[in-house]
């Protein structure tokens, strides 16, 4: 009788400990790609890179440009040595964004541009510019602006 309750509290012991490591496993395993969101549950934007569309391995780091930058230390994401050979970093944008959550329109931030910051997103935009975000596991890829003719004068440039 004494060996078989000894055998049981062994058999209930190392079930016990392999349960702790399996929950401490999934959850450190745990991502935003696998992640169930509830509603009002915060997401993060990444910002990625930028670059030329017509020259997909010349990439920059999306701060590169003189976007609103986030506030101090923003996480960065790195992937594997293919991600990272592609220029790939994430950056958290700090945007505040909930899922399923409608928001009014609303400024995000403000940045006063310069004769230096103008030529910027100009260079950006005449060299077909595109820039990358993820959220929510979900990959954006966007233009940059266009340019467009205006009576007043040669052209117009638009970030958009």
């Amino acid at each position: 009788m004494l060996a078989m309750s000894s055998s049981l509290f062994s058999a209930v012991r190392s079930f016990t400990f392999f349960a702790a490591v399996y929950l401490f496993l999934s959850l450190a395993f745990a991502s935003e790609s696998d992640h169930k969101y509830q509603q009002n549950d915060p997401i993060t934007l990444w910002v990625n890179k930028v670059g030329p569309y017509n020259n997909p391995q010349e990439t920059y780091n999306y701060y590169s440009l003189p976007f609103c930058h986030p506030g101090s230390n923003p996480a960065h994401k790195w992937g594997g040595l293919g991600e990272v050979l592609g220029g790939n970093e994430l950056i958290d944008s700090q945007i505040d964004m909930k899922f399923q959550k409608d928001v009014d329109k609303a400024v995000i931030c403000q940045l006063e541009l310069d004769e230096a910051k103008v030529k910027q997103f100009k260079d950006a935009i005449e060299n077909s510019y595109w820039f990358e975000f993820f959220v929510v596991g979900v990959f954006l890829f966007w233009g940059f602006g266009v340019v467009a003719a205006n009576k007043k004068s040669d052209a117009m440039y638009a970030l958009g």
